[in-house]
């Protein structure tokens, strides 16, 4: 144990750090659960009264594995923001560890630490990992499924090559039971299959029966695991393709006519958003920062343009029948990134929208640690350079840990915004009316899509209100005793509700760190 803890301290020390990002302080920041996070407690609700499906068409339509885990924890801690957020960051840290594994085996251990560090203290990986969304696994399974790839072709041991082969098919297939972008593994996987038989001709025969048992293995793993999924498909046809048409760039709606035009604006903005202007969205980004740190981003734009050209190289090679392991390696990471960024540029609402490119998070590390490893490679033999590589590097790491931490734990939690993008006013007002518990008699200003996030919180209570309209709510007919909760988005509507209303007087007040209005009862006198 002592031994492996000395050889692994750097590696240990990144997880630490990757843990203390994602969890530290993860009952108050974000603190709230916004109504598309809460819809998925909804259906957890469902999975904990026994109604297991493989996918809820709640909100256009969700893969149902984020909920299993969802549900476990709502088991064992009860409901609440906190308690779903819990999930996301375990999967954020359990997609540092894949990455580092995967990446070891890929270029080395060197490599392998530099992407795991950044993405452990990644503000844009970070933010994500605190939001309790189902996209939050991709990173995960993408990338312990090419790691199960790799072991594959790299070892030689025949019990490993059918471990390898048996768990990958698994693991692809519960990857299409986590968000609708990992289905860009299948084209990647395609486009790496065929280069590799082209560079095989006049073998493929013989490679065929010497791993026909690995490839039965494979999908024989991949058949039973997608099974249940795929019947659903088969059965509920319009479930395949989701929300996917309506934010298409194909959508008259949103192309107004140019589909050219928007793919390259689109692409634009999005690969802009690696180095200048990122999500302004709070809940996918710290709003409106790159994705990339200063310098990393630099980094990943001379990996990522030396990993697409290993693609022509990979192509080169492929006609000469001789695959260069490394050029091969190159080119998976650049492809992956490529392919990740299919649901991204086809869409043209929310641009940039980091949730949608949640496929690119491992590869964006990758590749800015394979260039800072070349570079450092290419100093070492350089003398005024030699002896600064060190303190440079020290500098370098410090001050990158320094910028994210800030970013998010002072820039992210200092902002009202950040908060209000999760609604956390609306966790305030479901421990008041699960306190108060008088259904027939408490009234709630809100819309129909906030709501839910108050109808999950209070689901132990059976929901112990009464929905208003915001809009209708002065006309609501109010009792002695009776009480209306208004909550931070419908503060205005209080205005017509006080004008209406002159004998119901506020009675609770709640505000924010920020000294922000919260939450306004009024009881009727």
């Amino acid at each position: 144990m002592i031994k492996f803890l000395k050889s692994n301290i750097v590696f240990i020390s990144i997880l630490l750090l990757g843990a203390f990002f994602r969890f530290w302080k993860i009952s108050l920041l974000p603190g709230g659960l916004f109504p598309d996070e809460a819809a998925n407690g909804l259906d957890v609700n469902s999975i904990l009264h026994g109604q297991l499906q493989p996918f809820y068409e709640r909100g256009n339509g969700r893969e149902a594995l984020f909920f299993y885990f969802l549900a476990l924890s709502v088991a064992l801690f009860g409901r609440g923001p906190w308690q779903h957020h819990i999930v996301s960051a375990g999967f954020g840290l359990a997609a540092v560890v894949a990455t580092y594994f995967l990446t070891k085996r890929l270029f080395g251990k060197n490599v392998a630490l530099l992407a795991a560090f950044f993405m452990a203290i990644s503000s844009y990986a970070v933010t994500l990992s605190r939001t309790a969304f189902r996209a939050n696994t991709i990173p995960f399974f993408a990338a312990l499924f090419l790691f199960l790839i790799i072991i594959f072709f790299q070892t030689r041991n025949e019990k490993t090559r059918i471990w390898a082969a048996t768990s990958s098919g698994a693991v692809l297939a519960l990857g299409f039971y986590t968000y609708i972008a990992f289905r860009m593994m299948v084209p990647l996987l395609g486009v790496l299959f065929l280069v590799i038989l082209f560079a095989l001709r006049g073998r493929i025969e013989a490679t065929f029966l010497s791993h026909r048992k690995h490839l039965a293995l494979f999908v024989a793993s991949f058949l039973v695991a997608f099974a249940p999924l795929g019947y659903y498909f088969l059965t509920h046809p319009g479930t395949f393709v989701g929300r996917a048409g309506q934010v298409s760039i194909f959508s008259n709606d949103l192309n107004q006519g140019d589909i050219t035009g928007t793919l390259i604006e689109v692409f634009k903005k999005t690969m802009s958003s690696f180095f200048t202007e990122g999500d302004l969205n709070w809940r996918h980004n710290v709003s409106g920062f790159a994705f990339l740190p200063p310098a990393v981003d630099w980094l990943f734009a001379a990996g990522l343009i030396a990993a697409t050209l290993s693609i022509f190289y990979l192509l080169r090679d492929s006609i000469k029948k001789n695959i260069n392991p490394q050029t091969l390696y190159l080119s998976l990471v650049a492809l992956w990134f490529w392919f990740m960024m299919v649901p991204e540029i086809t869409t043209a609402e929310g641009i940039p929208h980091g949730l949608r490119l949640v496929g690119v998070i491992p590869a964006i590390f990758i590749l800015p640690a394979w260039a800072l490893v070349k570079i450092w490679e290419g100093v070492k033999n350089f003398p005024p350079m030699a002896s600064l590589r060190y303190p440079l590097l020290a500098v370098f790491i410090a001050g990158i840990l320094f910028y994210n931490y800030q970013l998010y734990f002072k820039v992210a939690a200092s902002s009202p915004d950040y908060y209000y993008a999760f609604r956390s006013d609306l966790t305030i007002v479901s421990d008041y009316l699960q306190n108060r518990d008088q259904k027939n008699r408490t009234y709630l200003s809100l819309d129909k899509f906030s709501v839910q996030t108050v109808d999950y919180l209070t689901t132990e209570t059976n929901h112990p209100y009464i929905l208003l309209d915001p809009a209708r709510t002065y006309q609501v007919n109010l009792k002695k005793g009776d009480q209306t909760v208004f909550t931070q988005s419908t503060l205005y509507d209080r205005l017509k509700f006080i004008a209406t209303h002159p004998r119901a007087r506020l009675v609770r007040t709640e505000k924010n760190q920020f000294g922000e209005i919260i939450m306004l009862v009024y009881e009727e006198q």
